[in-house]
């Protein structure tokens, strides 16, 4: 079942994006002389929320992440108000909780401590390449690099393992993260800055459960400020 979803999803993203590259082509040829491009390099910042239900479960501190890449235009009408964006890029994640992975015969646990008298805070970092698909909207004009904007779109994201970093015991290389992930995001603005919502489709470690029998479904909704420069 689980290799079948991930077919699913790389079939339907293939599919949309031979969908966007054939409107381009055919739209190329009608494009007038105002038009142009806003390929933007990208950096920012967000804050995690755990979006599923663990019992006892508790973040602690700050919890985000750090983000930068490129996004290549692909203007679709004539004043390039709208877009097509695709793109390559990095992020740096951790997540700060009372989470406690361990390492017990040979196989990785996952338990919540839970103490009156100890504030467990365990960090978890991992890394990810990210490759952005999104449709833009903007007010922008030729001449106008100042302008609001609204760009929408899905990211499909290649995961590498987690370090746990435990408030006691020993760090842990963690390689059952899933190896692909994917999320949807809405970026919103005026000029320089813009503010970042995104919101996981899959969690990040799949068919695991606590020590306590709850199913450990680790995603995220990030909220944050995103930056482009042209």
């Amino acid at each position: 079942m689980e290799t079948t979803l991930k077919i699913l999803t790389r079939r339907n993203l293939f599919f949309l994006v031979y969908l966007i590259f054939s409107n381009l082509y055919g739209q190329s040829s009608e494009l007038s002389k105002e038009s142009y491009k806003e390929d933007q390099f990208y950096f920012g910042s967000s804050y995690f929320i755990q979006s599923e239900s663990i019992t006892d479960f508790k973040q602690n501190g700050f919890s985000g992440n750090f983000q930068f890449g490129f996004i290549r235009d692909l203007q679709i009408n004539h004043n390039s108000t709208k877009a097509i964006g695709v793109g390559l890029g990095y992020e740096r994640n951790f997540f700060t909780s009372n989470i406690q992975p361990i390492e017990e015969n040979n196989e990785i646990n996952y338990r919540i401590v839970v103490s009156k008298f100890l504030e467990s805070k365990n960090k978890i970092s991992f890394s990810s390449i990210v490759i952005p698909l999104e449709y833009r909207w903007r007010t922008s004009n030729i001449d106008e690099f100042k302008f609001w904007r609204v760009y929408s779109g899905f990211k499909l994201k290649k995961n590498f393992p987690l370090y746990s970093n435990p408030s006691y015991g020993s760090e842990l290389e963690i390689d059952e993260i899933e190896d692909w992930t994917t999320s949807i995001y809405l970026n919103a603005g005026y000029n320089t800055w813009n503010i970042s919502m995104e919101y996981d489709l899959n969690p990040l470690i799949k068919n695991k459960k606590t020590t306590d029998g709850d199913n450990l479904n680790l995603s995220f909704f990030r909220l944050g400020l995103i930056f482009y420069i042209l």
